[in-house]
């Protein structure tokens, strides 16, 4: 028998669910969990749930970006962010905040497997990288 991968359970549970009402979709997931049990996956649940979570977003063109600031950004700011991020990915854009105040200033951006650092650390760090050479 093949094995089933995490990313092929949660491709079938959100094909199941996609449609579905709230009942339904309730229904699914407890007939989901048992799946897993008889398939003796569930300790594969943690991966299945993030498998999940990537592909609905796939699926519904939304790309989650975390942005870390030393302050929690204006509203302003973060419609600003957002916006401009939706532009240029062409994706709706779900906004993760998170604040380290060891940045000292800027911005630094992470989606999918990238990181955009335009931090004021970072900055200082690459400085004095070139000051040693």
């Amino acid at each position: 028998m093949r094995k089933i991968t995490p990313k092929k359970y949660a491709i079938s549970l959100y094909e199941v669910t996609q449609n579905a009402s709230r009942d339904a979709i309730g229904e699914s997931v407890k007939n989901f969990i048992k799946l897993l049990v008889q398939h003796k996956r569930l300790s594969q649940a943690e991966k299945v749930i993030k498998a999940f979570s990537k592909y609905a977003d796939e699926q519904e063109n939304i790309l989650e970006v975390s942005v870390t600031t030393v302050d929690k950004m204006a509203d302003k700011q973060r419609r600003s962010l957002i916006k401009e991020l939706e532009k240029h990915f062409s994706k709706k854009i779900v906004l993760i905040e998170l604040i380290d105040k060891a940045l000292l200033g800027g911005i630094v951006l992470h989606y999918g497997d990238t990181v955009a650092d335009g931090s004021v650390k970072q900055r200082l760090s690459l400085l004095a990288q070139s000051l040693t050479k």
